[in-house]
């Protein structure tokens, strides 16, 4: 990767921060390359700023540009693509969640109530995705996800009762989100400007940081929501606590797809500026630690060592703080007046 520079021609200064819009700032990283998924070239650095903490990618692809970075992307496939050993632990999670939310998520094992139990003793190591206890628990409506990838979540929401569809970027994910039978459209972000008003629950899930101007994406969002409407929004936390011990092998980094990662404690603080409440859900480091583990190693396969590696180093770490999550996940609710 790092012999082939990303074209000059194709990259653009950053002189504001795209969250706060600050100019001060401390470099943080270089020498960055994508080790994430190997498939975008160039070397990158990463630049703390001083004003509002997020770690911001300057310089950057342009927009134009940056889709060759999405050559191979974990959102191009669909469930054809797992192994045997894949859905059976799929049907084993969705057993757990239909018995802890009283409701059915196919495919699944269909115990009866009665032997809920078999499923359920495997909650500490089970991952819950986030969204879906909202989703199990609010009122169903409208649910728009903003960047579902290969709609893996929405197909989740729609079983729970949610009138769901979606808006991807990318056209192989469309096109995998759709043969599932999924209602997705093609398109950016901007396409919230047709659904203003229109949304009882947003999801925007690791979308924020790839994106040019995090702030317009913001602002879309909230102007979709009904009133009363809930914003489900997670992205990697620059104040990650893993982040700290990996560095450059930060899996959060995923140079240059993440042009911009936000700070929790600012976007927090952001979000209640706006008029909301917001709770933040703790997030789960294992994944992120073993991706960490096998980047490290510049492979592009994960092996047995790097999971025990990387437990290792949850282990010897004190539990994180809010703003310290490896990422931020948020519950957000417009405050009545």
């Amino acid at each position: 990767m790092a012999s082939e520079a990303w074209p000059a021609d194709e990259l653009e200064a950053v002189p504001h921060c795209p969250y706060c819009g600050g100019t001060d700032r401390t470099l943080a990283l270089e020498g960055v390359q994508d080790w994430a998924f190997g498939c975008a070239t160039g070397v990158w650095s990463y630049w703390s700023c001083n004003q509002c903490l997020a770690l911001v990618l300057h310089p950057r692809p342009t927009k134009a540009s940056i889709g060759q970075a999405y050559a191979r992307y974990y959102t191009h496939g669909g469930d054809q693509q797992a192994g045997h050993l894949s859905r059976l632990k799929q049907r084993v999670r969705n057993e757990h969640w239909s018995q802890l939310f009283n409701t059915s998520i196919t495919p699944r094992l269909g115990l009866p109530r009665g032997l809920g139990w078999c499923v359920t003793w495997l909650r500490p190591w089970i991952a819950e995705p986030f969204g879906l206890r909202q989703w199990a628990q609010l009122p169903k409506g409208v649910l728009i996800d903003v960047g579902c990838g290969n709609g893996d979540k929405l197909k989740l929401a729609g079983q729970l009762g949610w009138q769901a569809r979606g808006i991807e970027l990318d056209m192989s994910a469309v096109q995998a989100a759709q043969a599932q039978g999924l209602q997705v459209e093609q398109g950016g972000y901007e396409l919230l400007e047709n659904y203003r008003g229109q949304a009882d629950c947003l999801v925007c899930s690791h979308v924020l940081e790839h994106v040019h101007q995090p702030l317009q994406l913001l602002g879309l969002l909230l102007a979709a929501l009904k009133p009363g409407g809930v914003l489900l929004i997670s992205a990697p936390n620059a104040a990650s606590h893993l982040r700290r011990h990996y560095g450059e092998n930060w899996r959060g980094l995923e140079a240059p797809r993440h042009l911009a990662i936000p700070d929790a404690t600012w976007l927090r603080g952001w979000m209640r500026g706006q008029g909301f409440d917001c709770t933040q859900v703790p997030s789960f480091p294992l994944e992120t630690a073993i991706e960490s583990e096998r980047m490290r190693r510049r492979a592009l396969t994960t092996e047995p060592a790097d999971v025990q590696a990387a437990k290792a180093v949850l282990r010897g770490m004190a539990p994180a703080t809010p703003a310290e999550q490896d990422v931020v996940q948020l519950v957000c609710r417009r405050a009545k007046q």
